[in-house]
């Protein structure tokens, strides 16, 4: 009977578990859908664009300069430097070794002009000292922001002769010729290596890259506008492989105008003509903005769906040098606005805007929508309207029974 009894009370604790679990169920629910909590996103003004993405090839006015055909050839210049005409692009040496030696040559000699120039600025000056803090300040942050873009030229060394210069004012004794003469007898030990054995010169005059992939005349510069829908896609594919350039010491652009060629649909071009303006981002580095006049594609016929846009630009650096295929992102109209998510829309009393938590109270603002995605909308920032939305406005994204004049709790 015990046992009966005892399996019997087993059931019903049982049974008062699970009602009580569903009743516990039951109120969380209950709590969810009551009780949503007030989530809120901060306004601020944001820039978008009518814009549209694809893959490009860049064409550039450009030609190889391949080494000697026995020693080692070594560029005279850094990426992005100019050259004149029938200056020397390359110098030829008969060794690695030989090369080694006339770059630690000019390595001293630089140091020494340094030196020299650094005395000389120095001798009989009289100098505020806080300037020269100033000045150390300035050089500091050149060559920390060198250093996060990989550019360090030659702030390295503009830092450290301002730092003598200080050492020089508050009476540190820094022996400036001794240091000359001896970098003058380090540089002695070289003076056999002064020269290269030969100079390849150029013909014509441009801008420097020691960057080659093997592409630069895969289209005619001189046709880029002409090109044919059939070349650019062979082109475009062509440039996924990969070529040896081996031989190439570097190349010359011998021209500051430029091609983006990109195959995009009709809607891109749409409104557009040959000779109005947009403006390309590359998608992977959106901080550089270009410029580029359309000079073919955007006069479509009817019921054609992607034409070829030629960009033209007319600007030329070490980084542009080296780009040949690259996905970009081409921008026409330019809106600014206060950025809203979807969601965050309302409309009350044939009224489209937001709500907005100021203190503990909800607050009703208009919007005028200028802008709108799929996932957002921008609206006008009128600062002498006082219905609109307000920058630094919390404008509420998630909450329930919202009304204007509500105080939150």
């Amino acid at each position: 009977m015990k046992k009966q009894n005892f399996t019997a009370n087993k059931g019903n604790w049982l049974i008062i578990s699970v009602v009580v679990l569903i009743v516990l169920f039951v109120v969380i629910q209950f709590y969810k859908v009551t009780h949503i909590e007030l989530k809120t996103q901060t306004a601020t003004v944001s820039t978008v664009y009518d814009k549209a993405s694809s893959e490009a090839l860049f064409i550039r006015d450009e030609s190889v300069v391949e080494k000697a055909a026995t020693g080692v050839t070594v560029p005279c210049f850094e990426d992005g430097d100019k050259i004149n005409v029938k200056g020397n692009v390359a110098m030829q040496f008969s060794s690695s070794k030989a090369a080694a030696n006339y770059s630690k040559y000019t390595d001293l000699t630089n140091q020494i002009k340094y030196y020299q120039t650094l005395e000389a600025q120095t001798v009989g000056q009289s100098a505020n000292l806080e300037t020269i803090n100033e000045d150390i300040e300035q050089k500091v942050i050149n060559y920390a922001d060198g250093l996060c873009r990989n550019k360090i030229g030659d702030t390295a060394q503009e830092l450290d002769s301002v730092l003598v210069r200080r050492q020089l004012i508050i009476g540190e004794d820094v022996d400036l010729l001794s240091i000359i003469e001896n970098l003058r007898d380090k540089r002695n030990s070289y003076s056999s290596f002064s020269k290269p054995d030969k100079y390849i010169k150029t013909d014509e005059s441009g801008v420097f890259s020691s960057y080659t992939d093997g592409y630069e005349n895969i289209i005619d510069f001189d046709k880029a506008e002409e090109t044919s829908v059939k070349e650019f896609k062979s082109a475009l594919s062509a440039v996924d492989k990969s070529k040896d350039v081996a031989d190439n010491v570097g190349k010359l652009v011998t021209s500051y105008t430029w091609y983006v060629q990109s195959l995009v649909s009709t809607d891109t071009v749409k409104n557009l003509e040959n000779g109005d303006y947009v403006n390309i981002v590359l998608k992977d580095d959106s901080s550089k903005e270009f410029k580029a006049e359309i000079v073919s594609g955007a006069d479509v016929s009817l019921g054609q769906k992607e034409t070829l846009l030629v960009l033209k630009l007319n600007e030329m650096d070490a980084d542009i040098a080296k780009l040949r295929k690259a996905e970009i992102e081409i921008r026409r109209n330019k809106y600014e606005g206060i950025k809203i998510p979807s969601e965050a829309l309302h409309v009350v009393n044939g009224k489209k805007g937001v709500y907005v938590l100021i203190a503990s109270q909800i607050k009703f603002r208009e919007v005028n929508i200028i802008y709108s995605d799929d996932d957002y909308v921008l609206a006008e920032y009128d600062e002498s309207n006082t219905n609109s939305i307000h920058l630094y406005d919390k404008i509420i994204t998630q909450g329930k029974d919202l009304k204007d004049g509500k105080v939150y709790t």
